[in-house]
C-alpha cells in the first residue's frame, strides 16, 4: 500500500471520548433527576422482595447515587481525554482504571440475566408462538431492560474512550493500534487457539446437560429430579438456550478454523468467500459480555439457596454448576474473539502496517 493510497483518518475514533463525555453526563442528569425527584432507577423488578432481588434493598440504594455520580466522574474524566491530543500515561492509566471498574459495578452489580434470556430464549418462545398462538406470555420489564441496555452502552463507550487515551498516550495508531507491538496477529496465533478451545468448551458443558435431561438421561441429576422435571416437562424449558449454547460452541471453534475465516464452497451463493470480520466479532462481543451477568446471578441464586425449589448438591450439580462458568466464558470468549480480530484484520488504512 502506497502512501498515496492510505486513507484519511476517520473522524468517529477521535471523537470517542467526547460522545462518551455526553453520554455520562446525559445520563448523569436524568438519574440524578429520577433520584431528587423521589423516584428509582429501574433496577429490578420493584414487586420482587430484596431477599430475591438483592437491588431492591441496600445495594440498591447505594446503586442509585453510585451510578449519577460514577457518570459525572466519568464525564469529567472522557471530556480530559479529548481535550488532549497527547494525554499521558497518568490520563490513560486513569481511563483503564475508571473502565475496568464501570464495567466491574455494571456486569456484575446492575445487569442480571435477562438479556441472555432474551438472547437465548427468544427464538424458542417464538417457534413456540407460531405453533401455538396466544402462548407468548412474557415481560421482560421493559424499563429494566432499557436501563441495563443503557448502561452496557456505557461501557462499550468507556472501552473504547480507553482504547483511544492508551493508542494516543504511546503514540500508536489510533485506527488499529499499531506501534506498540502489544497486540499482533503472531502473538494472537500463539494465545489465542487454546483460549477458543476453553472458550467453546463452556458452553458446550450446559448444553450436553440439557440434551441429556431431554433425552432422558440423568446426568448430574438424581434420577428422582428428572423424573419430576419429565412430568412437567421442565426437562424441555432449557432446550432453547441450550441450543443456543451449541450453536456458540460452534462457532466459537469457528474462530480458528478455516470455515470462520472462508464461508465454506457448499453455502449458496457466498461460498467460497471470505467472512467480513465484523460478522464473527460483533456477535461474540455482545454474548461475551451478557453471560457474565447472568452467570452472577445464577451463582447469587444458587448459594442463597433462591432456586424455586430445584436441589443443588453433589448428586444435582448440573442444576447450576454449568451456568456457574458463565462468569469465566464471558472473558475467555473476550479473548478469542480478540484474537480472532487480531489475526484477521489485515494491512490498516491509516498507518499501512500490516504486523
Amino acid at each position: 500500500m502506497t502512501q498515496q493510497s492510505l486513507k484519511r483518518p476517520t473522524k468517529l475514533l477521535p471523537a470517542v471520548p467526547l460522545i462518551t463525555s455526553i453520554a455520562a453526563f446525559a445520563y448523569a442528569a436524568v438519574a440524578a433527576a429520577v433520584v431528587v425527584l423521589g423516584g428509582r432507577l429501574p433496577l429490578a423488578d420493584p414487586a420482587a422482595p430484596a431477599e430475591h432481588a438483592p437491588l431492591n434493598g441496600p445495594l440498591g440504594d447505594v446503586l442509585h447515587w453510585v451510578l449519577p455520580a460514577l457518570a459525572v466522574l466519568g464525564g469529567g474524566l472522557a471530556l480530559a481525554i479529548h481535550v488532549r491530543r497527547r494525554p499521558g500515561r497518568l490520563l490513560a492509566g486513569a481511563a483503564v482504571t475508571f473502565a475496568v471498574v464501570y464495567a466491574g459495578i455494571t456486569l456484575l452489580l446492575v445487569v442480571d440475566s435477562r438479556l441472555l434470556t432474551m438472547l437465548g430464549y427468544v427464538p424458542f418462545l417464538l417457534i413456540n408462538f407460531l405453533v401455538n398462538p396466544g402462548s407468548l406470555d412474557i415481560d421482560f420489564h421493559w424499563p429494566i431492560v432499557g436501563h441495563q441496555a443503557a448502561v452496557l452502552a456505557g461501557v462499550a463507550m468507556w472501552v473504547g474512550t480507553a482504547v483511544v487515551a492508551v493508542r494516543r498516550s504511546v503514540g500508536a495508531c489510533l485506527a488499529c493500534g499499531r506501534g506498540n507491538n502489544r497486540f499482533t496477529a503472531a502473538s494472537a496465533r500463539r494465545w489465542g487457539k487454546p483460549v477458543t478451545i476453553a472458550a467453546a468448551v463452556i458452553p458446550a458443558a450446559y448444553a450436553l446437560t440439557r440434551f441429556a435431561w431431554a433425552a432422558g438421561i440423568p446426568l448430574g441429576l438424581s434420577t428422582e429430579l428428572l423424573s419430576e422435571l419429565q412430568a412437567g416437562g421442565g426437562v424441555y424449558a432449557g432446550l432453547g438456550l441450550a441450543s443456543m449454547a451449541l450453536l456458540g460452541t460452534l462457532l466459537t471453534l469457528g474462530l480458528i478454523q478455516r470455515w470462520g475465516s472462508v464461508f465454506p464452497r457448499w453455502v449458496p451463493f457466498i461460498g467460497g468467500r471470505s467472512v467480513p470480520v465484523l460478522l464473527a466479532v460483533i456477535p461474540a462481543s455482545l454474548v461475551s459480555v451478557v453471560v457474565v451477568p447472568a452467570g452472577t446471578e445464577i451463582i447469587r441464586l444458587f448459594t442463597a439457596d433462591i432456586t424455586g425449589g430445584v436441589p443443588f448438591d453433589a448428586e444435582n450439580w448440573a442444576t447450576g454448576a454449568p451456568a456457574f462458568l458463565w462468569i469465566v466464558w464471558g472473558p475467555l470468549l473476550a479473548a478469542a474473539t480478540l484474537a480472532y480480530y487480531l489475526k484477521r484484520r489485515g494491512q490498516c488504512g491509516i498507518c499501512g502496517q500490516s504486523a
